[in-house]
């Protein structure tokens, strides 16, 4: 089975107290954060970290639980799973913070240089429906 997904950003961070970057992918079925380097971090500055054609990869469900094996701020959000979720816009950093069934609430945080808000905008509504809320532009 394949699970054909894009890089949307890899200025993923998963709160404001982690400053190490991640790849942000997203597939038919859910979205997988992995972390980068601090070096590929620094590397990235304001952005943009992807451009189109944006990166794609085959990313199955082995490699979605080898990946998150590798560090604890690695995750793979699958859409069924997602209970709530918002989709945030501010002035440098734009946001998808949701909660699972369980009751696991992430954070997902990249440049706003990224294309990740506007992808995630088209995108989201379709396989969450009534699940995402999204909010109005934050004051400039």
């Amino acid at each position: 089975m394949t699970d054909l997904a894009e890089c949307i950003s890899r200025s993923c961070t998963t709160g404001w107290l982690d400053w190490i970057h991640g790849e942000l992918w997203l597939s038919p079925t859910g979205l997988l954060r992995r972390r980068l380097t601090l070096a590929q971090t620094r590397a990235n500055g304001l952005g943009p970290t992807v451009t189109a054609p944006l990166p794609r990869a085959d990313l199955g469900g082995a490699t979605w639980q080898r990946i998150v094996a590798e560090h604890r701020t690695n995750k793979a959000i699958a859409f069924a799973e997602i209970a709530q979720a918002r989709l945030v816009t501010g002035i440098t950093t734009d946001a998808l913070r949701l909660r699972q069934h369980s009751g696991v609430e992430h954070r997902l945080l990249w440049l706003k240089a990224d294309p990740a808000y506007e992808i995630l905008s088209r995108f989201l509504p379709e396989v969450l429906g009534e699940r995402l809320a999204t909010l109005p532009p934050a004051r400039r």
